[in-house]
């Protein structure tokens, strides 16, 4: 016992609770258990560091944690607004490291060797990742599959828009920290992950790669080199849909209601809420998913089944003014300008993450799937930390 001690006064335990989390959230792409155990760990890590003196809350900036939390808070106040007790449960007990994870982060000395160290993580995670994913590839190449979209989830090793914007967060981390210090392996480490995210097939994606290249090649080139690479960028991207009738027609159906599912779904959800004339609090969370229905058959929608309980609107701020309604709204969008306001004072790969995130949760209710909760709970508040307080840019 004594050496147990000995050996945990020796641990940094801001350090093991961080490192510890970057783990928690590498591990979204293997094992939601893997995951669950590692969040358990970084606790008793939190708390044994609290209890030596080593980890205090003096540090916390309680303005920002509430701000990183007011999605769990509206999910336990819609909860309390269903009858449905057991269903709305599961988004309690899903969204709870939307609680835990922040205030973990926010309590955290973070210095920016750590920060390094924690994103080294998430980039070799994702080359496993990668690796399984062309794997999956190659071995389906003769069925013909590839890109196309009703069946890239044989290819990626998690559903394909998740695993997607985890690359590219690794790839822009692989660009921002001196994450690998050979050049060549650099390069050919942002070329595969490049190649990764093509195969995902996912339009949000796409975009979010797109704007992520632009910006960096703002921040890094001349006016004229940035206009010559946007070029090409443009050039390629347009030779890819062209050569890609999969992705194209995808990208064609987006702002098409008769083809989107997307469009529909969110229509079911403005008309489920109209219905109910639940515009100020919204539906409960557990009344709504009570009889949980597959959002594919969205697509055989008639104008009669508009209102229907069960289809994930798969947007997450479509779904909190289901769930709360225009109170919920009003709530969020004051969270949102608060945390605007202290993300200004951040670095720009801060800037960048978060934009990512946030048009990813525009159009995926991301706060749904243990992928999204990881995401959330462990980059928006790290975001805040005083490690992003820098001028570098990506």
């Amino acid at each position: 016992m004594k050496a147990v001690g000995k050996t945990i006064k020796n641990i940094n335990l801001n350090e093991a609770v961080f490192v510890t989390l970057m783990l928690y959230l590498s591990m979204a792409f293997f094992s939601f258990a893997l995951s669950n155990i590692l969040l358990g760990i970084a606790g008793a890590f939190f708390v044994i560091g609290y209890l030596n003196g080593e980890i205090t809350l003096k540090a916390i900036n309680w303005k920002l944690y509430m701000v990183c939390v007011v999605p769990y808070l509206l999910t336990v106040i819609s909860f309390f607004n269903s009858e449905a007790i057991i269903s709305g449960l599961r988004y309690l007990n899903l969204r709870l490291p939307i609680i835990v994870v922040p205030f973990m982060l926010l309590s955290l000395k973070i210095e920016k060797p750590q920060i390094i160290n924690g994103f080294k993580l998430l980039v070799v995670a994702s080359l496993i990742a990668c690796g399984v994913t062309f794997y999956n590839g190659v071995k389906y190449f003769d069925q013909d599959i590839l890109f196309k979209t009703d069946f890239v989830h044989f290819i990626t090793i998690i559903q394909h828009p998740y695993f997607g914007v985890l690359v590219l967060i690794a790839l822009l981390s692989v660009l921002e920290y001196q994450i690998i210090s050979n050049k060549l392996f650099k390069w050919l480490v942002v070329l595969l992950f490049t190649l990764a995210i093509v195969l995902t097939t996912s339009r949000i994606v796409y975009i979010s790669y797109f704007l992520a290249a632009c910006f960096y090649l703002y921040s890094h080139f001349s006016r004229k080199q940035f206009v010559l690479s946007f070029i090409a960028i443009a050039i390629l991207s347009s030779t890819f849909l062209l050569f890609n009738k999969s992705v194209l027609n995808k990208f064609q159906r987006s702002l098409d209601y008769d083809k989107s599912p997307r469009l529909k779904l969110w229509s079911n959800t403005f008309e489920a809420v109209d219905k109910t004339q639940s515009y100020y609090f919204g539906i409960g969370i557990g009344d709504f998913y009570k009889d949980k229905k597959d959002v594919y058959f969205a697509e055989n929608y008639s104008e009669a089944a508009l209102g229907t309980y069960g289809f994930n609107p798969h947007s997450q701020p479509i779904e909190f003014y289901l769930t709360n309604g225009i109170f919920g709204i009003v709530i969020l969008l004051i969270a949102f300008m608060i945390y605007l306001k202290n993300l200004k004072l951040q670095s720009k790969f801060a800037h960048v993450i978060f934009i990512i995130i946030f048009l990813f949760s525009t159009v995926e209710c991301i706060l749904d799937r243990q992928y999204g909760v990881q995401i959330y709970a462990v980059l928006i508040p790290l975001l805040l930390t005083e490690s992003f307080k820098t001028n570098e840019t990506i």
